[in-house]
Order: C-alpha cells, then structure tokens, then sequence
C-alpha cells in the first residue's frame, strides 16, 4: 500500500475529514480529496494533506525539528511518552483514535501507533517542515498541515486528544473528541529547563497561569508530575538549545553562544493531565 493510498483508509478510519470552506464531509478524490461542492484538498505523494496557507512562524524550521528529533532519538522525553501511555484510558475494542495536536516531527504519535498497531491516528502541525519530517514515520498516521483552531475533522472523530508542550484551543478540541473522548495535555513544570533559563539569566517558568486555565475548561481525572535531571553532552545541549521556543527571539549570534555554554545537565519537570469534558460541556 502506497502513502497516498493509507492516508485515505487512515481518514476513512477516523469517520472522515471535514471541509473548512463549506463545512461537508471530504471524501477520496484522483487527486487527493473533494466535498460534494468541488472543494479540494490535494494528496502530496508522501501521504501527507495541507490545509493551512498561513506559513508558521520562521522560529519553527527544519532545523529545529531535526534537532528536537535528534533530543527525542536520545530518550529526553521518553518518560513522557510513557506517562501519557500509561495514563490513557483503556482503549475501546477498535482501538484509540488519537489526534497528536502540534505533533511536530510526529514522534509521540508514531510510538503509540508502533506499540499499538490496533490504534490509529493523525498529526497535525503548522510547520510544513515538521510534517515533512512526520511523513518519514513508518505509523500509518495521517499527517496534515493545519492550525489548531481549525482542525479538518469531523465531530467526534477521536478517543483522544494529545496537546504535548504545545499551545492548546479547547473549543476546538472539544469538537472532534468524542463524548467519552480524553484530553492528554503535557505542560512544563517551574524546574523545566531550568539549566537553559540560567544559562541566560531567565527565572524559573511559571506554569500556573496554563494549568488554572486548563482546569477551568475541563475536568481533570487524573495528572502526574516527572522531574527528571538528565546528563547530556555538549551536542545534546545545543539540540535542547535550538529546538526550545523559549529562544525564539535569540540572534544568531546569541544562539551560538548558548549552544556552547553547556551545564552538563538539563531539567525534564513537566506535568501530564488526562482529562475529560467538564459535567456542563455534556447537557
């Protein structure tokens, strides 16, 4: 089966793509995939759909996904990848349909798919480059350029939503979950990165502000902290350096500098909540 051809059984699998012009159902096409008035979405030969014109900001480049990629190879964030395994919801018998919102180069994803290959799921991201990157993964995933807030799904279309350090639109999310749908969402601790935030004189993160608002859309069933100090080398240093959006605003010339002031060690703190539609959210 060809890339193109397991993107459409993929979208069938998940009950459908949805237009965002008109609103109809998006069904497969010669040429990728078109609504009943003529709108179309094409299908590139890697398997992959595009359905943002707007381009992501330059900060996310294929540079910085192919360091984050080189970060998660050497197991940064395998503890969270196994926190948001272990505390998803058992899966229904066809299995978990998971959305990876902001999936970058599609690694999370990817691994739930290759550990279970009864599941299936999409990726999305504003990145062109990240989603060229995710269509390298062996997981029969769906991959698509898109923004978060409008996401070319239909209702219901998924068991889960996994929102991983990355920005959230609860409304949007909401939408395609399905009624017993789950919110996986990883967010950073006040330790995270703590060796980088020093490294250029930035104070600890603050993360009240994401988790009252998180708590305040939905209903949280279950959350689990990881702190975890990890050695790493002077390369691995500069890949945390690059692929961080908190040096988004950094010169060239900064950049550099930071890349070479390795600590020998860098903080993992991060916090993964599961949770579920607030009781108001389901009258």
């Amino acid at each position: 089966m060809d890339r193109r051809e397991q993107a459409a059984r993929t979208a069938e699998r998940l009950g459908g793509l949805r237009c965002l012009v008109c609103g109809g159902a998006l069904t497969p096409a010669p040429d990728g995939f078109r609504c009943g008035r003529g709108h179309c979405v094409n299908l590139s030969r890697r398997g992959t759909l595009n359905f943002c014109s707007k381009p992501a900001p330059a900060f996310y480049s294929g540079a910085l996904f192919e360091a984050r990629a080189r970060v998660l190879a050497a197991g940064f964030f395998a503890p969270v990848l196994a926190a948001v395994e272990r505390l998803l919801p058992a899966a229904p018998p066809e299995g978990h349909r998971l959305l990876d919102a902001g999936c970058g180069e599609g690694w999370y994803l990817a691994s739930l798919l290759a550990r279970h290959p009864d599941w299936t799921g999409a990726g999305v991201d504003l990145s062109r480059d990240a989603i060229r990157l995710a269509s390298r993964q062996e997981a029969a995933a769906l991959w698509c350029v898109a923004d978060l807030k409008r996401l070319p799904f239909a209702d219901g279309a998924f068991t889960a939503v996994l929102d991983i350090l990355t920005p959230a639109d609860y409304r949007a999310f909401l939408r395609v979950l399905a009624p017993e749908g789950v919110l996986v969402k990883v967010f950073p601790g006040p330790e995270h990165l703590r060796e980088l935030r020093a490294a250029r004189g930035l104070p600890p993160y603050e993360a009240g502000d994401v988790e009252r608002y998180l708590r305040a859309r939905m209903r949280v069933l279950a959350a689990e902290r990881i702190c975890v100090p990890t050695p790493v080398t002077p390369a691995y240093w500069a890949d945390l350096a690059v692929m961080t959006p908190l040096n988004a605003e950094l010169s060239p010339e900064a950049m550099a500098d930071l890349r070479g002031r390795s600590a020998g060690t860098v903080t993992l703190d991060v916090s993964v909540a599961v949770c579920a539609r607030r009781e108001d959210e389901c009258t």
